[in-house]
C-alpha cells in the first residue's frame, strides 16, 4: 500500500503538465480559428471595396 501513496505524486505532476499542454494547445488553435476568420472578413471587405472601386 505504501507504494501506491509513493508513486501518486508523480502521477499528479505528469498530469498536471498534459493537462497544461492540452490547455496551451486548445489555446493556440482557437487563436488559430480566430484569426482565420479575421482574415476571411477583412477578405470579403476587400473584395467588395475593389468591386466598388472598378
Amino acid at each position: 500500500m505504501g507504494i501506491f501513496f509513493a508513486l501518486i505524486p508523480p502521477f499528479d505532476i505528469c498530469m498536471f503538465y498534459i493537462v497544461l499542454a492540452a490547455f496551451i494547445i486548445w489555446i493556440l488553435i482557437k487563436f488559430i480559428k480566430i484569426q482565420q476568420e479575421q482574415t476571411e472578413i477583412l477578405r470579403s471587405i476587400l473584395e467588395k471595396l475593389n468591386v466598388k472601386l472598378d
